[in-house]
């Protein structure tokens, strides 16, 4: 018999690779964990196997040669994955056959995010000029545009930087904008109905595990919090104290499994990931601390590995191991 003694980051990584591309816009795990997709080159989407690295496929189109800004497969339909482009394309790939099943392209401010509702039943965009817009997943056919955010700020601090939806409710989106406010959406009536003020979120730092919204902010201090979906009140904060003794360790991307066991999140500076015990706060270990800053990062489904990738096209793989004392 055996007991669970806390968890820890393995060293080295499990597997590593470079886009000779340059930076990794966007990546994510499958349902099941067992692939990674991810975009480097402009217009392409490669997949690889969590368990080695191993080079699986790459999907590539002839409609938009611009930057893919985000990637998610399908919540349902494990061989279908949604892609989007900076120009408005987005594309909806079966990754058995390569081939494009449908695609429709929205036209106006650039498409920056894209996410998919729980059930994968409809998806959401979000563009430069503040705006968001609802997609059916099904034919791509746009059936709600929310309104953008109103005001005289520069258009930096109305563009979203990223969104998703609440796991519960697919008509409530919670989506970031460089005023510092997170939104949160109701698609029913179309407004932004209530805000949470106090994270400075850059890039796609921020995620959500059933009433807990984490956030990964771009400052040298309190850059990992959770706030309380009801209330938009701060809960606690996550100590991100990277071992070269730094405090800004300004972060740009966080991610926490599907399951609640673990939370990663990483950034500029230092240019290392964390990774914590979700529920009970402790640090669980680092990436190795790169030439660059991290992009984009992902945690696995079921908190057992963790991908980061960065502005300079390395992709790193970390196992995560439990701890067990024998009884």
């Amino acid at each position: 018999m055996f007991e669970i003694d806390g968890m820890f980051v393995v060293d080295p990584p499990v597997w590593s690779i470079d886009c000779a591309s340059g930076s990794v816009n966007c990546l994510c795990y499958s349902n099941y964990g067992n692939q990674v997709a991810l975009s480097s080159d402009p217009g392409e989407v490669s997949i690889y196997s969590i368990y080695d690295g191993n080079h699986l496929t790459t999907l590539k189109q002839t409609y938009t040669n611009y930057q893919i800004t985000n990637v998610h497969y399908h919540p349902v339909e494990e061989n279908l994955l949604l892609a989007s482009s900076k120009d408005g394309f987005m594309l909806l790939f079966d990754i058995y056959t390569g081939e494009i099943t449908s695609f429709s392209r929205h036209l106006g401010s650039n498409l920056l995010t894209m996410n998919i509702d729980t059930y994968g039943e409809t998806f959401a965009i979000g563009c430069a000029d503040g705006s968001i817009r609802i997609y059916d997943l099904e034919n791509l056919q746009r059936t709600k545009a929310l309104v953008k955010m109103t005001g005289r700020g520069a258009g930096s601090t109305s563009m979203i930087y990223t969104l998703l939806y609440y796991p519960d409710d697919s008509n409530i989106i919670i989506s970031t904008s460089g005023s510092d406010r997170i939104l949160f959406w109701d698609v029913r009536t179309g407004n932004s109905e209530r805000s949470l003020i106090g994270a400075h979120v850059r890039g796609n730092g921020i995620d959500i595990y059933q009433n807990s919204i984490i956030t990964a902010s771009f400052r040298d201090c309190k850059q990992l919090e959770v706030w309380d979906f009801g209330t938009a009140k701060k809960i606690r904060d996550f100590n991100f104290d990277p071992p070269s003794g730094t405090k800004q360790a300004n972060l740009n991307c966080v991610s926490v499994a599907k399951n609640g066991l673990n939370v990663v999140a990483g950034g500029a500076v230092t240019n290392q990931a964390q990774a914590f015990d979700f529920s009970k706060g402790n640090s669980i270990g680092f990436s190795k601390p790169g030439n660059s800053q991290i992009t984009n990062i992902a945690m696995s489904p079921f908190g057992s590995s963790f991908v980061l990738g960065t502005e300079n096209g390395s992709v790193q793989c970390y196992a995560i191991r439990v701890n067990q004392n024998t009884a």
